[in-house]
């Protein structure tokens, strides 16, 4: 048996977003070992919703105040953002961690994300596995090509130069996290050779198998693009696909409409219009893919691997993605999904699906055979235990 402690500054709440349903495989997967406890570090009087926190052994949250006033403007002048934050969460944590955390010895603690792992390292008993889920300089390097901060805003010069401090801080902690994590988790290959760790495990995403739906029928040509609005990435997609490819599409395609799905933002709302339809957050994806004759995945910053995608393949639903959108996933562009990073040529590949059934059910039945064969909850569960044993066993340790 492994006792396990799971920490992670990300809260389980629903519907679950992609960052939710990794922390529920992951926790899944460690609770067929032995018992988890969980510990999320949170803002001041947070509280985790009591039926999220059931599956758990034990739950717990550290509190971490916000990083405001005078002594946070001079210390991010200083140090940048990124290592300024993290020295303010370590600094704030080390007298709040709650008795019972300290004082259990476990097998194994899982940090989900590094930004977790930092202000906690060293302090628990037990093996550690550090899941780098997205790279933050890379993200922020991103950004930067764009022109804009980690929020979607404009850079100033000064900006420019806390970006540049901050994935060159970003780099160090990657590396400290391949010297120091008994084994460092990442969700696909191109990231553990971003890592360069010798004690990597690859934990892919992945979503559940899906029965076959129902034959969509007319209702115009619906172009779906779901997820979280007020993560920056979703937001900057959103409104490049309405503002610059749909109206491409339409060229084509004149009934052609494209729906926003999920939690959105003042900023996301105002993009609705006459053929531009903001859901806001919804219960389940499920009736939208239902109802999608393509998923457009239109991300031009990110890391990791796309949920979203995976989501669309176990629905039946053809996908057209960005090289970024469908980063870290083993597709092949033209035969699981097709792949663009203009908006010219995006809108192309949407029309052409859009106008050739025999095409959509082609790539389709390819993308099902795909999300079946790799990107099941099954597998992925699989390499969660894996990784976890090897931890605790230190076979990796050098």
């Amino acid at each position: 048996m492994i006792r396990s402690l799971f920490v992670s500054d990300v809260l389980p709440r629903r519907p679950a977003g992609g960052a939710v349903q990794r922390m529920d495989l992951v926790t899944g997967a460690l609770a067929e070992l032995g018992p988890v406890d969980a510990l999320f570090l949170a803002p001041p009087d947070t509280v985790p919703p009591p039926e999220e926190t059931v599956r758990f052994a034990r739950t717990g949250v550290a509190a971490v105040p916000p990083y405001t006033g005078a002594r946070a403007f001079l210390e991010i002048a200083a140090r940048g953002p990124s290592a300024a934050y993290a020295g303010h969460q370590r600094r704030t944590l080390a007298p709040v961690l709650p008795g019972w955390s300290t004082g259990t010895r476990y097998d194994l603690v899982w940090f989900n994300r590094e930004r977790a792992w930092l202000p906690l390292r060293g302090r628990f008993t037990g093996r550690t596995v550090v899941d780098v889920d997205d790279f933050e300089d890379v993200l922020i390097r991103r950004w930067a090509r764009l022109g804009r901060g980690v929020w979607g805003v404009p850079l100033t010069p000064w900006q420019r130069v806390q970006a540049r401090r901050s994935i060159a801080w970003w780099g160090r902690v990657h590396r400290r996290v391949a010297r120091e994590a008994d084994v460092a988790v990442v969700a696909c290959a191109r990231d553990a050779a971003r890592l360069g760790a010798g004690r990597t495990a690859v934990v892919p995403n992945t979503y559940p198998a899906r029965p076959p739906g129902p034959p969509r029928t007319g209702g115009g040509a619906t172009l779906l693009f779901q997820g979280s609005f007020d993560w920056a990435p979703n937001a900057d997609a959103a409104a490049w696909l309405t503002g610059e490819i749909l109206p491409l599409v339409r060229e084509r395609v004149p009934d052609a409409r494209v729906v926003l799905a999920g939690a959105s933002t003042p900023e996301v709302a105002a993009l609705a219009g006459p053929h531009v339809e903001v859901t806001g957050a919804v219960p389940s994806m499920a009736p939208h893919l239902r109802a999608a004759d393509l998923v457009v995945v239109p991300l031009r910053v990110g890391s990791g691997t796309r949920i979203k995608i995976l989501e669309a393949f176990a629905h039946g639903v053809p996908v057209v993605s960005t090289t970024v959108g469908a980063e870290g996933l083993d597709v092949v562009p033209g035969e699981h999904l097709a792949l663009a990073d203009t908006a010219e040529d995006l809108a192309r590949h949407c029309a052409d699906l859009l106008t050739d059934r025999a095409r959509r059910d082609a790539t389709t039945a390819a993308a099902s055979r795909l999300h079946a064969g790799r990107y099941l909850p099954g597998h992925a569960a699989a390499r969660v235990r894996e990784a976890a044993l090897r931890a605790v066993a230190g076979r990796h340790r050098e």
